[in-house]
C-alpha cells in the first residue's frame, strides 16, 4: 500500500492534494461496483439526469455498505488520517457521494469552486479533507477526470483573510465570480487508474471535468472532517493548515 512520508506531506501542503496509487484491494472494489449498479438503476440521482454529463448521488452510508467498507477497511482512512495527523477523522454529515460522468461529454470547466457555500449556508458547510476512491481508469485527460487547481487551497486562505470567511456565500464556492475576480493559475486533471486514491485539501479549488472516453466513468467520494472541525472552521479557512500539523512540520524541514 502507499505511504505517506515528509515528501507527500510536504507536496500536500505546496499542491492540496495526493494521488496514491494502487491503494483499494479489488475485492472492495467490486463490492462497491455491485452496489452502486444496484443504486444506479433504483435511486434517482440527486444531480443530473443519468445521461451525458456528471450524475451524482448523496446517500447515508447506511445505504451504501459496500462503500462504507471501502473507506474503513480499504486502506483509505489510514491514510487520511496520516494526512491530517489525527487518529480518528470522521464522515462528515454522514453522507457518501458516488460520482459518475456519462460520455460523450466534451466538458472544460472554466473555473474552480469549493463545496459547502450559497446564501443560506451559514456558516458553511465545510469540512476537513475530501477522499476520492477511483473506480475505473482516469489515467488519460478527458475521462471524467477532476480537475484541481493546485495551491488554490492556499490562495483561498488569502482571500478569507483579506475579503471575510464568508464572501463566498453569494457566489456558490467560485472565487472567480465575485468583483473582482480571483486568479488561480492553470488548472490539472487529476489522472489515476482504478483503486487509486485521491486526498485533497478542503480548500482545493476543484471542478468536475469532461469525459469523451468509452467508459463511464465511477468515483467513490468522502468528506471527512477532523474531530472538533464544526467548531473550528472558521479557523480552518484563515490557516489552511490549522488541521494539519504534520504538513505544517514537513513544509518548514523543506524550507530548513
Amino acid at each position: 500500500m502507499a505511504a505517506i512520508g515528509p515528501d507527500e506531506l510536504e507536496r500536500f501542503g505546496r499542491e492540496g492534494y495526493l494521488v496514491l496509487r494502487g491503494v483499494v484491494p479489488e475485492d472492495l472494489l467490486a463490492a462497491a461496483d455491485s452496489e452502486i449498479d444496484r443504486v444506479l438503476e433504483e435511486v434517482a440521482p440527486n444531480e443530473g439526469d443519468r445521461g451525458p454529463g456528471a450524475n451524482l448521488w448523496f446517500l447515508p452510508r447506511s445505504q451504501l455498505p459496500a462503500c462504507d467498507q471501502v473507506l474503513s477497511q480499504g486502506g483509505v482512512l489510514d491514510l487520511a488520517s496520516a494526512v491530517v495527523a489525527q487518529p480518528v477523522l470522521e464522515l462528515a454529515f454522514g453522507i457518501i457521494q458516488v460520482a459518475t460522468t456519462v460520455p460523450p461529454w466534451p466538458h472544460r470547466p472554466g473555473g474552480p469552486h469549493i463545496d459547502g457555500h450559497g446564501p443560506a449556508q451559514d456558516p458553511p458547510a465545510s469540512f476537513t479533507l475530501l477522499a476520492g476512491v477511483l473506480l475505473t481508469d482516469q489515467s488519460a485527460p478527458q475521462s471524467g477526470n477532476l480537475w484541481v487547481w493546485p495551491g488554490s487551497h492556499i490562495r483561498h486562505q488569502e482571500l478569507f483573510r483579506r475579503r471575510g470567511t464568508r464572501v463566498l456565500q453569494a457566489t456558490g464556492g467560485h472565487a472567480t465570480l465575485l468583483d473582482p475576480p480571483e486568479e488561480f493559475g492553470d488548472p490539472v486533471e487529476v489522472t489515476g487508474r482504478r483503486g487509486d486514491v485521491v486526498l485533497a485539501h478542503f480548500l482545493l479549488g476543484h471542478n468536475k471535468g469532461g469525459n469523451t472516453a468509452e467508459v463511464v466513468r465511477r468515483t467513490i467520494y468522502y468528506r471527512l472532517s477532523a474531530p472538533g472541525h464544526t467548531a473550528a472552521w472558521e479557523s480552518t479557512f484563515l490557516d489552511a493548515l490549522h488541521e494539519y500539523p504534520a504538513v505544517a512540520a514537513a513544509m518548514t524541514a523543506r524550507r530548513s
